[in-house]
């Protein structure tokens, strides 16, 4: 039986999310919720049902995508989970401490599930881990065309491999994550950190002429680098329908690598040590 889903949002990547999720055999796109007009129109000319708030919620929705400006992540997720609704939230999961608590709070509470999108864990470069020994030093680079600010950078991209480290490297979300230096240039942010036993070096920026993404590590004995940007091959799903396959995954009771809630966390709470440096 498929699950019934609400999309909440239908911007650029929203319309992605219901897209993705109507192809999806696990999933019945019920409503697409967004109080823009021109957005819901959008939606209804892509033939989905629409709602201005999800207080118009038609009945029987099991689960939603929150897929709206971070700063509403913690007030749609909350208000959704009370409704009895699990939640797959866009990262970053929220934009400040006092949001992450709110939404973890709700967690425990409702007894709902709380994922979040950390879509990086599903790039068809990472299926299978890329090293063997855990590396001593790991490399992120990261840049997009959209312009932002140096707190963006950080909160909006950056945050992806501030939790590709963590996933990748095996690290508990209770292992210190030392900032040991941040910088800004331009419409770029430098971050170098450790975590476990690994050195950490982010790089990422807004404002570039393409977006890109690359990882490179070091084992001591030899330097590897991967592109994270490729688009898959004709025989793989894309990285958004393999996380959706995760979110019913885990619906079910089943393992898989999406995010949970205290690792979306997490990654945020270290993405807002690094922009407390800025």
């Amino acid at each position: 039986m498929c699950t019934r889903l609400a999309i909440l949002g239908f911007g650029r990547f929203g319309r992605i999310h219901a897209l993705r999720a109507l192809a999806h055999p696990a999933f019945e796109v019920v409503c697409v919720v967004d109080p823009d007009l021109q957005a819901r129109e959008a939606a209804q000319a892509q033939g989905f049902a629409v709602a201005a708030s999800i207080d118009a919620l038609p009945g029987g929705v099991q689960a939603a995508a929150v897929v709206t400006p971070a700063h509403t992540h913690a007030d749609l997720a909350v208000a959704l989970m009370r409704r009895g609704i699990d939640v797959l939230v866009e990262k970053p999961m929220a934009e400040s401490e006092r949001d992450i608590d709110t939404m973890l709070d709700a967690v425990r509470l409702t007894g709902r599930h709380l994922f979040t999108g950390h879509i990086e864990r599903f790039n068809t470069a990472l299926i299978e881990r890329p090293w063997e020994r855990t590396p001593s030093r790991l490399v992120f680079h990261r840049q997009s065309r959209l312009p932002g600010t140096a707190r963006s950078v950080v909160l909006d991209l950056m945050v992806h491999d501030l939790d590709l480290a963590s996933y990748l490297l095996r690290i508990s979300d209770d292992e210190p994550f030392v900032v040991l230096d941040v910088r800004a240039q331009g419409d770029g942010v430098h971050v170098q950190a450790r975590v476990g036993g690994t050195q950490v070096d982010l790089h990422a920026r807004h404002g570039a002429d393409v977006s890109l993404a690359s990882m490179g590590w070091s084992d001591d004995t030899s330097w590897n680098e991967l592109a994270l940007s490729n688009p898959p091959e004709l025989n793989q799903s894309d990285a958004l329908t393999r996380q959706y396959t995760a979110f019913d995954h885990m619906l079910r009771g089943q393992q898989s690598p999406l995010a949970d809630a205290q690792a979306g966390a997490v990654a945020v709470r270290r993405a807002l040590a690094i922009v407390a440096k800025l």
